[in-house]
């Protein structure tokens, strides 16, 4: 009981009632409030964490000190007759009392004036969901990667080739939402339960399946099944020869389009019409396989597309497939990109030669005018190749791409958010869409997104970039640093040349050590070949002067490599700058498309 009685005398009791009434007081008006200014979601967390965190030390500081009209003196070196613990106590009741009447008073406002609201608008969310999830019934589906049964897992990237053959025949239905590869890929060798599947990629169905190779035989089975009840739809199997591939990927497809009860009408063109070389189909797969992994991997990628077309000359999507890889070797590969720009253009003009309607040439050759700032023409070839394949996370990316390029940010945006409901899991939409809320200003939602984004590829090297200039923008230095390490052990350079760049931003001090690094440092090369970057760079570490100069090179070669930054933070202390606007004009920037656009 004297322990009791000596908490009690030193207020220690008091303290805790009032530091826990207050925290909760906090803690509920904070979470409140906050999301009201798109305040990222770690921030009410620790906000909690740091009052739990204190409540221990509040307790210490009451035991240990003591207000005396002198100020605070350790209790032990107060004497009893000079102690005011009894009006200090009084004074603690009153303000306990003080607290617990605003606690009441906004519990009562929560209660009966923001908790109707939040009802209301909970319902509109669930209905809209619901809404969403009816109108999806029969007109969604993900084609997850086929399992390889051959017992060789060099043939892996052909099981991975027929899936993608099957999933863009099927993105070529009217109508037909289809989640695009790199999403349903995520799930390749993970036991998921299939309900769980489509309630992350927001989809009615799944197909999913195995293939089985000997030599020329081949063996594929393949089930579809309804992602809200686990109910099988369908299911055939097949056994084919390898040259009959084509037809069987294309029976596949129709099976699944008729059991959907979609009208094929004349979109559904089938996969078999580019080659009857089953050598040159068989490098083209694993092609494929390699262009999604993205990376060096492009390098093999390229090799194998053009391996397929020297065996066919007339395969359209071959040439199609190499335009496209070939348009994203310098942003993953460090290649240079006008002799990558030159060689697409050669591969996506062969395709459409063969094929007029080859839509990842138009994607390619639409690119190829975006390097160009030829904007009415990389629209045209956008709009075309959308007409033809308007399932195509890819293509509906790249657009979104275009729009921020010529500062139509906020099309770009619905663009962009198009994509990642057709891709929800690519890294890379969230990177662009990244980029494009900085354009915006919008800081708040641009952090969460590439927070989410690098979440589950955190050493991405354009997304590390991008979080880097973001968190330089808001200076948050420390984040900043940590992504150029990241961009440093992605490239194998020296770190320390990268992050002295973000210490000569904040400190003028530093700045002349950060130039010498920009300028000279072996670690930033990366930044250097690309003007866009490194003028970008420049411009925060004050060298405004030589920052336009380097625009006006890069209009003079009318490249729009990364343009969507000459939107962001980074570039606003030039834009009343004579020359910046020459430069702007130069290129023909805001430019405004066609009022009919996708």
């Amino acid at each position: 009981m004297s322990l009791l009685n000596e908490l009690r005398r030193r207020n220690v009791i008091r303290m805790a009632g009032l530091y826990l009434v207050g925290a909760w007081l906090i803690t509920q008006v904070s979470s409140t409030v906050l999301p009201m200014f798109d305040a990222p979601a770690w921030l009410p967390r620790s906000i909690v964490i740091l009052l739990a965190i204190g409540f221990v030390p509040a307790l210490v500081f009451a035991w240990i000190f003591e207000l005396t009209p002198q100020g605070l003196k350790r209790d032990a070196e107060v004497k009893p007759e000079e102690s005011i613990a009894p009006q200090t106590a009084r004074r603690m009741d009153r303000m306990i009392i003080a607290v617990l009447i605003c606690a009441l008073v906004y519990f009562a406002f929560d209660k009966f004036v923001l908790a109707p609201r939040r009802e209301v608008a909970d319902v509109a969310v669930a209905s809209a969901a619901a809404s969403a999830a009816a109108s999806a019934t029969k007109k969604s589906i993900a084609v997850l990667p086929f399992v390889n049964m051959s017992g060789d897992a060099r043939n892996d990237y052909f099981s991975d080739g027929i899936t993608e053959e099957i999933l863009n025949a099927l993105a070529q239905i009217p109508d037909l939402k289809v989640a695009a590869r790199t999403s349903a890929f995520a799930f390749k060798g993970k036991d998921q339960d299939l309900r769980k599947v489509g309630e992350i990629l927001d989809v009615a169905s799944v197909l999913e399946g195995s293939v089985q190779r000997a030599g020329d035989d081949v063996r594929i089975t393949a089930q579809l099944i309804d992602t809200h009840t686990g109910f099988h739809l369908w299911s055939e199997k097949y056994d084919r020869k390898l040259a009959n591939i084509f037809a069987v990927e294309d029976e596949i497809s129709k099976s699944i389009a008729d059991k959907l009860q979609l009208q094929l009408g004349g979109a559904h063109t089938g996969v078999g019409g580019n080659t009857s070389n089953p050598q040159a189909h068989e490098l083209y797969l694993r092609g494929l396989s390699l262009l999604a992994a993205r990376g060096t991997g492009l390098r093999d990628a390229a090799a194998a597309f053009g391996k397929a077309v020297e065996l066919d000359p007339d395969y359209a999507q071959a040439w199609g497939a190499l335009a496209e890889t070939e348009q994203l070797l310098p942003a993953y590969t460090g290649e240079d990109i006008e002799p990558a720009r030159a060689r697409a253009e050669v591969a996506a003009q062969r395709a459409l030669g063969i094929d007029p309607d080859t839509a990842s040439a138009l994607v390619a050759m639409a690119n190829v005018h975006v390097l160009r700032s030829e904007w009415a023409q990389a629209e045209k070839a956008f709009r075309r190749a959308l007409s033809l394949a308007p399932g195509d996370a890819e293509a509906v990316n790249q657009y979104a791409q275009f729009l921020n390029n010529i500062g139509q940010l906020e099309p770009a945006l619905q663009q962009i958010d198009r994509a990642r409901q057709l891709d929800p899991l690519s890294t890379i939409i969230g990177v662009v869409r990244t980029t494009i809320l900085m354009g915006l200003r919008r800081d708040a939602q641009a952090a969460v997104q590439i927070e989410t984004s690098l979440a589950g590829n955190p050493e991405f090297y354009p997304g590390c970039m991008v979080a880097a200039m973001l968190y330089v923008g808001l200076q948050r230095n420390v984040e900043a640093e940590a992504q150029l390490r990241a961009v440093a052990r992605h490239l194998d350079v020296d770190p320390e040349a990268k992050v002295v760049l973000v210490r000569g931003i904040a400190d003028p001090a530093s700045r002349g050590a950060a130039l010498n690094s920009l300028d000279r440092a072996p670690a930033n090369a990366d930044i250097r070949g690309d003007q866009l970057i490194y003028s970008a760079f420049l411009a925060m570490l004050g060298e405004r002067k030589r920052a336009i100069d380097e625009l006006e090179s890069y209009s003079a070669r009318r490249s729009a490599a990364a343009g969507g930054m000459l939107w962001t933070r980074p570039f606003d202390p030039l834009r009343s700058d004579p020359r910046f606007q020459a430069v702007m004009k130069k290129m023909d920037l805001p430019y405004k498309p066609a009022a009919d656009a996708p």
